[in-house]
């Protein structure tokens, strides 16, 4: 047997602590009706309690609730295997790590919103081959791969004060992109291949149509998609809290990062892609996600399938019992009736 959702068995960790709060709870009734008065005279006009009656409703409660536990959990039985064969395609997620990326006319800022909308696109993924490139003036990469909760791990924490070196250099994100997939081109049957980029589409000192452009001779297709506004917001700095501390100046004069929606459309345009824009309070994942599933997946290798099936049923019914008898018994016997003679 397994269980599904395992972190939910430390939940049982809390029993104990409920035993002992239902014995102090006993203990400090005893007092209480020690303090009333005699206990004999007490015992004569009340109902007696049963200990063996209270132990019983306690360990019942107890009982039930670890079964409760252990039915959350989820546990499964049954295993047997299917085989199942795979779909997909190969992408690669170019995502802006610049500091114009900080701007905050995307909520909570843009780099935050492009994460988020990332998370969801991933979470989409059924058998797709991931890849990424981060970058700002220099690019990281990570290699494509179909474990998306490392991925997502990777993701999670990293931002432009990570990046080595500054700036928005597009061309040399769409190049490290183009190569990642030129690097598992070829292994396995042949599969579309594309770029989702996420930025600003600010460029520095790069040739970003140029990569395009090579980047459509390999076949690689690119979906743009544009973070920020056209009238330009400040980029602020952070402090080392995350706290906005100040903004970037250029000769005294705040620097405004602007979204550049024609390069955009023109990457995606010179690959057969398309550009999208992210509106600052709406998510557009799904316009993302609906593009690609407009794109032939390939078949790959058929993979084994673990099928288990739920047992949660023989949990929840004896604690219902249980819970059902611990409700309906009382802790107090019945009182003996006593005739007195004339």
């Amino acid at each position: 047997m397994r269980f599904a959702d395992p972190d939910l068995l430390w939940f049982l960790g809390a029993l104990p602590v409920l035993v002992v709060g239902l014995a102090l709870r006993f203990g400090w009734r005893r007092h209480a009706l020690a303090r009333l008065g005699d206990a004999a005279l007490l015992a004569s006009r009340i109902s007696p309690l049963s200990h063996g009656r209270r132990l019983f409703k306690t360990g019942a409660l107890v009982v039930a609730l670890a079964l409760l536990v252990l039915a959350a959990a989820r546990p499964q039985a049954g295993e047997r295997t299917t085989l199942a064969p795979q779909v997909g395609l190969d992408i690669v997620v170019a995502l802006d790590l610049s500091k114009s990326m900080l701007a905050r006319d995307a909520f909570p800022s843009r780099i935050e919103r492009a994460k988020a909308e990332l998370g969801r696109l991933i979470d989409g993924l059924r058998g797709d081959r991931l890849g990424l490139v981060l970058f700002a003036g220099s690019t990281l990469t990570y290699p494509l791969t179909t474990d998306y909760a490392a991925t997502k791990l990777f993701l999670r924490d990293i931002g432009p004060a990570d990046m080595p070196v500054g700036g928005t250099a597009l061309g040399q994100a769409v190049v490290a992109a183009t190569r990642l997939l030129g690097a598992v081109r070829g292994h396995g049957p042949p599969r579309a291949q594309v770029i989702v980029l996420l930025t600003d589409g600010e460029d520095h000192d790069s040739d970003p149509l140029a990569a395009a452009r090579e980047a459509a001779t390999r076949g690689v297709r690119i979906f743009a998609v544009g973070l920020g506004s056209r009238s330009g917001e400040p980029v602020p700095q952070l402090d080392a809290r995350g706290q906005v501390a100040g903004y970037l100046e250029h000769e005294g004069r705040p620097v405004a990062s602007r979204l550049d929606s024609a390069t955009l459309q023109q990457l995606a345009s010179l690959t057969g892609g398309r550009y999208l824009e992210m509106e600052p309070q709406h998510f557009a994942v799904e316009p993302v996600m609906a593009a690609l599933e407009r794109l032939n997946r390939s078949a790959i290798d058929a993979r084994l399938v673990r099928h288990y099936d739920e047992a949660y049923a023989w949990f929840v019914w004896p604690a219902f019992l249980l819970l059902l008898g611990e409700l309906c018994l009382s802790e107090r016997r019945r009182a003996r009736r006593v005739e007195h003679g004339a």
